[in-house]
């Protein structure tokens, strides 16, 4: 969510102005032209996109034997249209056991009434087009993924500026580096097709840029087709100077001509570059594709990320030095929220993506039965000076949100069943759930293996011995190995060499269990304040949690019951009886950032990047063109404080999308803001030795 120049508030996106004529063909309003033909919208789509990129014939053709994915790449996302048909073809023709990965940008993104109207024209699509419908994203700008159709599906649409959003999938600082058909330790994720749809060049010349053209030279490989309903002479050279073979085909119906293509050979000498990143610091390092993978750490990071893993049909072994969840994601009842700021920047930025991945993700898995928990609404109470001035600036940001509700006065008790006053923000589909279930969830899968109650002590790398990584136990044994390696570990993630100089730190937290009987209302949904009371399960109440930053300890101490106790009497006074009784409570240590962002990426060599970034002492502007240097296929997935369950759903997408040569779920900027090495960098720019 970059900021405008125009426009200060930071969740600001400019939604299509549609023109319903009286055939009831949509227009846009900006630039005076259809998203399709009423009475040919579905042919001519068929036939520019589906027809001209050969994906019939390409799906079925894919192999059974393992899994796979399969990337388009589209500009201009409008109703929708071209994703439902693209749709409707994999799910009769691609096996079950490949994915669909759909990325699509969309500059003006339809509101979801202008959307739900526009997909009445096909009721051929009524099913696809519902389930579109209820995932579509809210109108904030940024890149917004949904899994769909258990996950046989992955949708990523971008809603921003074609030309800013395509150079933000991009880790290279050349395309010259990246064209990936060398060696596969080379390659780099790339788009198999691209449909460019949008407005044509002559009413939107904007996104018809060199930009567009050279990020589709970088994100593209030998193969890679594309197929454009336009002729345009421009279009043709700008896609001929990054390498494709260009055909100009018979068009559909009135429209006499159109171009498809396929990437045959390299840039030519005169081609555009995309921006250029000036440090590449946060590019990963060159990677053979993986089989196998351990996990260290069975709580929410690792569980997430062993299914993350799985589900792309890598085989992963997960250890556990007690039994999954039995550390900070052993609560109860955690709870799915985020914090919202009025101002820009990656925390806020991350935590609302996560937030808004992991809704949609959580809900199909209470529906399936899979995981426990009520996601009943959450309401945060502004309290201070500070937060209630915060309330009315986001209320003028963000009024018009359905995942938010801004609520003043008896509302807050009419939400929350308890007394309470002031303001506060209410998300109707967040709410609580069981850790613990989650993890066990996540486990249930025929990739995974768990080994518990086995410590790892030392990680080997083993290259050249078939499994890349080994992991020891305390006498030395082979607990288990893999191509790849994962520290999901919390604080324990420091005991290791690789990834000692993590500026990690536990934050104690305790929780209370007080009976639904000391309260003089029932909370039917969770407010946090302070601190947080969710509803009873089986007539027994959460409360807490404390936050010690300077106590390990993981007993149960009485000045944080009582502490629980005085903040919930803060938020609503006369709401604890008198005679309240503490029935059990339980303490655990959360792990945190120095930045209180999570640290999720590969593992630095630190000695490496002491070395090729130290000209950034002297000029934290320098361009060094020198690649990242990584452990190989070394990751780390920690610090996710207090919110677990709400950013290591996304986090693991993020750590599959590095080890399986996927496109990002999250633009290289907030990669960057959550990768291991940034406390690295910001070190040598201000001159601190790193070690």
């Amino acid at each position: 969510m970059a900021k405008s120049s125009q426009h200060p508030n930071p969740y600001f996106i400019e939604a299509a102005t549609i023109d319903w004529g009286t055939d009831g063909v949509p227009r846009a309003g900006k630039y005076g032209d259809i998203y399709f033909s009423q009475e040919s919208g579905i042919s001519e789509s068929r036939h520019v996109f589906l027809s001209h990129n050969k994906l019939a014939e390409r799906w079925r053709a894919l192999g059974t034997e393992t899994p796979g994915r399969f990337t388009i790449i589209e500009t201009g996302f409008g109703t929708g249209l071209n994703f439902l048909l693209a749709w409707q073809l994999w799910q009769t023709t691609a096996p079950s056991n490949w994915q669909l990965h759909y990325i699509s940008v969309e500059k003006h993104p339809l509101n979801p009434q202008d959307l739900k109207r526009a997909h009445e024209s096909w009721p051929e699509l009524r099913d696809l087009s519902s389930i579109l419908q209820h995932n579509y994203p809210p109108l904030l700008p940024g890149q917004h993924r949904r899994l769909l159709n258990s996950a046989q599906i992955c949708l990523d649409l971008l809603f921003g500026d074609a030309l800013e959003c395509l150079p933000a999938l991009l880790d290279s600082p050349s395309p010259s580096s990246t064209r990936s058909e060398s060696s596969p330790e080379d390659r780099l994720p790339c788009a198999d097709a691209w449909f460019l749809d949008g407005f044509s060049p002559a009413t939107n010349p904007d996104m018809w840029h060199d930009t567009l053209f050279s990020c589709m030279g970088v994100l593209s490989k030998t193969g890679t087709t594309f197929a454009t309903f336009t002729s345009a002479g421009f279009v043709k050279r700008g896609l001929r100077a990054q390498g494709f073979h260009v055909d100009k085909v018979t068009g559909y119906g009135r429209k006499r001509e159109m171009l498809r293509g396929t990437l045959t050979s390299q840039t030519t000498e005169d081609a555009p570059s995309p921006p250029k990143v000036a440090v590449p610091w946060h590019r990963p390092a060159a990677q053979s594709q993986i089989a196998s993978a351990v996990v260290i750490g069975a709580g929410l990071a690792g569980c997430s990320t062993a299914r993350a893993l799985a589900e792309r049909g890598v085989t992963v072994t997960v250890i556990e030095r007690t039994a999954p969840a039995s550390g900070a994601s052993g609560n109860p009842q955690g709870i799915l929220y985020t914090k919202l700021s009025p101002a820009p920047g990656d925390l806020n930025q991350f935590t609302l993506s996560s937030f808004l991945f992991a809704l949609p993700y959580y809900q199909a898995r209470l529906d399936s039965g899979a995981i426990d928990g009520d996601l009943c609404g959450v309401l945060q109470v502004a309290k201070s000076e500070k937060e209630i001035a915060q309330f009315s600036q986001l209320k003028q940001f963000l009024n018009n949100q359905d995942w938010l509700q801004f609520l003043s006065g008896n509302e807050l008790s009419k939400a929350s069943g308890i007394p309470l006053t002031g303001c506060g923000y209410f998300y109707p589909s967040a709410g609580w759930l069981s850790p613990p279930s989650v993890c066990s969830a996540d486990l249930k899968h025929s990739n995974i293996r768990v080994i518990t109650h086995c410590e790892a002590i030392s990680l080997v790398n083993k290259p050249n011995q078939g499994e890349h990584w080994q992991v020891h136990d305390r006498s030395g044994n082979i607990i288990a190995g893999g191509d790849a390696l994962i520290i999901t570990n919390s604080n324990d993630a420091l005991q290791f060499p690789q990834t000692q100089h993590l500026p990690i730190k536990p934050i104690r937290g305790q929780i209370s269990y007080i009976d639904d009987a000391s309260l003089t209302h029932s909370p039917q949904c969770v407010v946090c304040h302070e601190g947080y009371i969710a509803p009873s399960i089986d007539g027994a109440l959460c409360i807490g949690a404390s936050f010690n930053l300077r106590d390990s300890d993981t007993d149960l101490h009485q000045r944080d019951h009582d502490w629980n106790l005085a903040q919930l009497d803060s938020l609503s006074p006369g709401l604890i009886k008198e005679d309240v009784r503490i029935s059990g409570g339980r303490a655990s240590l959360r792990c945190s950032s120095a930045d209180y962002l999570p640290i999720v990426g590969a593992a630095p060599i630190v000695a490496d990047f002491a070395k090729h970034y130290a000209a950034l002492g002297k000029d934290a502007r320098t361009s060094i063109d020198t690649p990242a240097s990584n452990y190989p296929n070394l990751y780390i997935n920690v610090g996710h404080g207090s919110r677990g369950l709400t950013s290591t759903p996304l986090s693991a997408e993020l750590i599959a999308s590095y080890l399986c040569g996927e496109i990002r779920p999250l633009p290289r900027q907030l990669c960057e803001s959550l990768s291991p090495a940034r406390f690295l960098i910001r070190k040598l720019i201000r001159k601190q030795a790193i070690e």
